[in-house]
């Protein structure tokens, strides 16, 4: 798991989605499509999965940094999946995010299989 590459990809990304969970509990209508309403339960739930991928991510670091092969693995799927079912989310919305999210579950499930077969 010592790959430099595999370790850089995974850190970005992994990086990348905790800088937006910041940036939606600063403002819950950042990952929004233009216009959308920001209600009091859209706060809530805005703020609640960015805290839950702020907890992931931090675990994923830690293990990406130990070298905890196992856990990395487990990670990296559940991970990946979030990512799949927030892109579906965001596209069903008509929101182009989608597209990022979908790239860094493409990220976390292709590192996820590859640490399985490496």
């Amino acid at each position: 798991m010592r790959n430099p590459v595999f370790l850089t990809v995974n850190v970005l990304a992994t990086l990348l989605t905790m800088a937006v969970s910041v940036l939606v509990i600063a403002d819950p209508g950042f990952a929004l499509p233009a216009g959308a309403e920001v209600t009091a339960a859209v706060e809530t739930f805005a703020r609640a999965t960015s805290i839950r991928s702020m907890a992931i991510g931090t675990v994923l670091l830690v293990l990406l940094a130990r070298g905890g092969r196992s856990g990395a693995l487990a990670l990296l799927w559940v991970t990946g999946l979030l990512q799949a079912g927030d892109a579906v989310v965001h596209l069903l919305n008509g929101n182009p995010s989608a597209v990022a999210g979908a790239a860094l579950a493409a990220v976390a499930v292709g590192s996820a299989w590859w640490l399985s077969r490496h």
